[in-house]
């Protein structure tokens, strides 16, 4: 009888003949046997030894290139502008975005509404709309709470909301001050794409949410904004883990609901077809920065009849595309989300499809 071979028998670089001239580099917990091979067998090179990643390696999750940045913010406007370019190349709309500093909003008065938001928080999290002067004046004065260090300490001795102090540092590595783009219809809607480094369309839905008051609790800020400044508007997320339902894309049957909110975003037409074909391009052409599952934001306009591209994800949520495929998102051995076991086995089971 064969022996069957163990995960720690294999090398820690395995390299086809025939092979992908890419390498996937995979920590222990985001892989198992049966992925391992399965991706060899797809013409992947495997590295499991971060010390022999080169130049061409792609990560689950998108890494850092060397663009030779002093600053993450360097580094994301950089990225940022190359990847909006290409798209902007092919008619998709970038929404004026700016990085949190906090004399430029006391000073400049950004025009309004606008939206400030966490960039880097899933489930949406700290996204607010800044309607009226009111509202502004409100964020100004929650941010000068954030960076009082005096306010700070007091909370962190309560240990509330993980005990954070650098808010300064946090304000100015996530938070982006980002132009409002009404939605066309009374819910609160975006286009979730789920993209893979090999070029391919994973997942694709209507996001959509009832328009609900503000209830962010999850941060110092959002109760400051909620609670203690109280802003005049409501939630703008349309996230499934907040309440949000999906409408999924290229499906066979719709109910009358669900076709007419798909109509209303102009999802039959050309164009937003050649919107998905460019998120496949951009996620190709940046795989390394991106990683192996990515997921595209876009918001429809329709005063300009035109897509806008809100954010993009290396870390995406892939919790209702696992149900979905039947792939197991939570370990009950391990008691943690298998987020990176997920992607990887999502990117297989892509290619076998395709195979």
């Amino acid at each position: 009888m064969e022996r069957i071979i163990s995960y720690d028998e294999l090398p820690d670089f395995i390299n086809p003949e025939d092979g992908n001239e890419h390498a996937i580099y995979l920590r222990m917990e985001e892989t198992d046997l049966k992925l391992y091979v399965s991706l060899v067998r797809h013409g992947y090179r495997i590295v499991r030894d971060i010390r022999y990643a080169d130049a061409s390696t792609i990560y689950v999750t998108g890494r850092r290139q060397d663009y030779k940045c002093t600053t993450e913010e360097e580094y994301l406007t950089l990225v940022h502008s190359e990847i909006d370019g290409k798209l902007d190349d092919r008619g998709f709309a970038i929404p004026n975005t700016y990085f949190f500093d906090f004399d430029a909003l006391v000073n400049h008065r950004y025009r309004l509404p606008f939206v400030f938001k966490n960039e880097n928080q899933n489930c949406g999290r700290e996204k607010f709309l800044i309607a009226t002067e009111e509202d502004y004046d409100n964020l100004i004065n929650a941010c000068s709470l954030l960076l009082n260090k005096e306010f700070i300490s007091r909370i962190a001795k309560l240990n509330f909301f993980g005990g954070l102090k650098d808010y300064d540092g946090y304000l100015k590595r996530n938070f982006r001050i980002q132009e409002y783009i009404p939605t066309p219809s009374q819910y609160n809607t975006t286009v979730r794409l789920l993209t893979s480094s090999s070029g391919d369309l994973l997942y694709g839905a209507l996001k959509y949410n009832e328009t609900e008051p503000l209830d962010d609790r999850t941060s110092l800020l959002g109760f400051l904004l909620g609670d203690t400044f109280k802003l005049s508007t409501k939630s703008i997320v349309s996230n499934t883990c907040s309440g949000g339902k999906n409408v999924l894309l290229f499906d066979n049957s719709y109910s009358r609901f669900e076709k007419e909110l798909l109509l209303s975003h102009g999802i039959d037409t050309y164009q937003f077809h050649e919107l998905v074909q460019s998120a496949k391009d951009v996620h190709k052409q940046f795989e390394s920065e991106l990683g192996i599952i990515c997921g595209f934001d876009f918001i429809y306009d329709r005063e300009r009849d035109k897509w806008f591209l809100l954010e993009y994800h290396d870390r995406p949520m892939v919790g209702d595309y696992s149900r979905r495929q039947g792939i197991g998102y939570y370990s009950r051995e391990e008691k943690v989300t298998a987020s990176g076991r997920v992607r990887a086995t999502a990117l297989v089971k892509k290619l076998e499809m395709k195979n």
